[in-house]
């Protein structure tokens, strides 16, 4: 299979690479923009802007992938609030063309959506339950869901992911570890608790206070058999279970085994209250993802089963470097 990612310095795309460079039979592919990846890279590189629909089309048309994980994001929500039409065409735009260059040289088209898509205020959300955004970036998240659902002769996978954390293998110093008003605060939690530093876990307001947090690797295992799955549809590939963002803090503290008193919950920041005065957040988001995993012939982590493989990589990613495979994260 040839296999072309985007995003593939973040936390997601990398996950997704160091999958695939494991088989024999992926031909890897990746988009470029911005730094370079650290590791030592053996497959494409293609630069691209995504902002340029053209270039986007032109370089499916050239590579011919069998498959595309369309994982590269702007996540920066205050940024993306005050610039809301140059955020657009790089994410609404370039997503559409995307899918329309699959369509045309026959590709399988797998983008990365999120659970932001919905409002939070249902009790219970699954894979047909109707989108309610209140945030831009799950407003676009979700038109760019119904874009892809209209293009003609496309065979497509959407993949919902929700509080993403883990190793960024193939770009350490770009892991996100700020703490934040969404549910990806599990490397910040770690990274707090690794330093013997307090973690603050902020209640509210303002705050997505449940969520089904995904291990970076998970979500990236679910997004590759995606990619290689004949079914059309939306596949909520993050964690089997809901968490609170206290509880969720305190499972970090039991698997590093640090002092848990170094949680600290706290109301959330005035200065972020202040940068999100005009946002929404959705606050909690429960659901059941057991047609995704039943689909794709594999469960995604509980809470404390993705902590406890997180440890694990924790502990081999930084040991100390033995020879080729630290360097290469595996």
């Amino acid at each position: 299979m040839r296999l072309y990612i985007t995003g593939g310095t973040g936390l997601v795309g990398g996950n997704i690479i160091r999958l695939a460079r494991r088989r024999s039979d992926i031909e890897i592919i990746a988009s470029q923009y911005g730094p370079p990846p650290e590791w030592d890279v053996d497959y494409q590189l293609d630069p691209l802007d995504m902002a340029d629909t053209g270039t986007v089309r032109d370089s499916i048309r050239k590579y011919k992938p069998d498959a595309v994980i369309h994982c590269a994001a702007i996540l920066d929500h205050a940024y993306m609030d005050a610039n809301r039409a140059a955020v657009w065409r790089a994410t609404v735009h370039s997503n559409l063309a995307f899918a329309q260059a699959c369509a045309e040289v026959g590709a399988r088209y797998v983008f990365v959506s999120s659970d932001w898509v919905f409002d939070g205020q249902q009790p219970l959300v699954d894979e047909d339950s109707p989108p309610m955004p209140v945030l831009f970036y799950g407003f676009m998240k979700a038109i760019c869901e119904r874009d892809i659902m209209g293009v003609p002769g496309l065979s497509y996978g959407i993949g919902r992911l929700a509080g993403v954390y883990g190793i960024n293998y193939s770009s350490p110093s770009l892991l996100r570890k700020q703490n934040d008003v969404g549910f990806d605060l599990g490397n910040y939690v770690v990274d707090q608790l690794s330093q013997g530093l307090i973690a603050e876990i902020w209640t509210g307001p303002k705050v997505n206070e449940v969520a089904h947090p995904t291990l970076a690797s998970d979500g990236a295992a679910m997004l590759l058999r995606l990619a290689e799955h004949d079914e059309s549809g939306i596949f909520h590939c993050w964690g089997s279970e809901a968490v609170s963002r206290l509880q969720y803090a305190y499972h970090f503290a039991e698997t590093f085994a640090v002092d848990r008193t170094l949680i600290v919950p706290v109301p959330t920041d005035p200065h972020v209250l202040d940068r999100y005065r005009h946002m929404r957040i959705p606050f909690r988001i429960v659901s059941s993802n057991e047609r995704t995993c039943e689909a794709l012939g594999r469960s995604t982590y509980k809470v404390l089963d993705g902590m406890r493989d997180y440890k694990a990589q924790w502990d081999e990613f930084h040991a100390p470097a033995r020879g080729p495979t630290r360097r290469e994260g595996l």
